[in-house]
Order: structure tokens, then sequence, then C-alpha cells
């Protein structure tokens, strides 16, 4: 399998670069999100690398950064969401935007993305909203005040509090204090409000 690529850009253009690695170029498909942040053909660049193999076909998928590779590599568990789907979410709006629209249960958002229909949206919260936590790093602004976000509203369903009074509370006392800290002081702002 392949992890990354380093090389130097031979071409880009909307969805995919061809990169020169060694005398070999690799086509590798992109999100919009990454096409950003690839350099001008000719300069180097770095690739975190999904390889995708099927029956038929091999297809390399890359990404700028860590995080949207794992996020991508999350959607894919996704029933009915296929490499491609997964790369036009990830072209239609941020990572940290995807994260936040999961982890605040908003289908309706993910739904909004060419492909992806308001079932699929649906079952992409319902799969993925408790695994968000494996992929967050806290370097990623708010999708770390997302995990946070979510690691609060579990404890607050534990405590025997409705999903939906936990969520109002937590983003009441976000909305009021943007940094709440941790998920600890988190909990006990949180508590306050119900």
């Amino acid at each position: 399998m392949i992890a990354y690529l380093k090389g130097t850009i031979f071409s880009k253009q909307q969805g995919s670069v061809i990169m020169d690695v060694g005398g070999v170029g690799y086509l590798v498909r992109i999100s919009n999100h990454t096409l950003e942040r690839v350099p001008a053909a000719g300069q180097t660049c770095t690739l975190h690398i999904h390889h995708h193999i099927s029956d038929s076909d091999q297809q390399l998928f890359g990404f700028a950064a860590t995080e949207e590779r794992n996020l991508f590599e999350m959607l894919v568990t996704v029933k009915g969401i296929g490499p491609r789907l997964a790369l036009a979410l990830l072209s239609s709006m941020p990572p940290r935007q995807i994260v936040s629209a999961i982890v605040n249960q908003d289908s309706a958002l993910i739904a909004r993305s060419p492909g992806i229909g308001k079932k699929s949206a649906e079952r992409i919260v319902l799969e993925l909203r408790d695994k968000l936590g494996d992929i967050v790093t806290p370097d990623e602004s708010g999708a770390a005040t997302g995990t946070m976000q979510n690691e609060t509203i579990s404890a607050l369903e534990a405590l025997g509090y409705q999903r939906g009074q936990a969520q109002k509370a937590v983003q009441t006392v976000l909305g009021s204090d943007g940094d709440a800290g941790n998920v600890s002081e988190l909990l006990k702002k949180a508590l306050k409000h119900l």
C-alpha cells in the first residue's frame, strides 16, 4: 500500500494531479480543499495517500493533511459511500465543516453535496457521529471543539439527560464562552444550563 507520495507536481487540474516521483507519473485524485494547497507545476509536494483497490481498478486519492485523509477513510466505511462520493463531499466543504455537521447531526448540510441524497447523509451522520474522536486532532481548530462537544453530550446522556437537551446546553455554553477549556469544564458549565 502507498501511504504518501513526495515528488514534483507534473500537472494539476480540477480533481487530480499528476506527481512525478522518481521518474514515474502517478495520477492522484484530490479534493478542492487539497487542490488549494498543492503548489504549481514544477514544485515539490507531499500528499498523504489512500490507495483504493477494487476488483477492476486501483486509484490513488491524495490529501494535503492527514486529518482530511482520515476523514475520507471514515466516510468510505459508510454503506453506499464510495471513494468518489467521499471525495465529492470533501470537495464541497472544508473537512472541519463536515465534522461539525456530523457531530451536530446536520444531515441537511451534508445532503447539499453533489451525489449525496438525504438518506445517504443521514446514514453518514448515524454511522460516524460517535467515531469522529478517532480522527480529530487538537491542532485542527473547530474540529477539536466538535469532539469535545460530542464527548460532553455523551457524558450528559450518561447522566440521564435527553440528547436534544444536552446538545442545547452545550451549544449555549459554547455560544457564550467560545473557549470552554476541556470536556470537564464544558460539562460543568453545561450542567448549570440544565
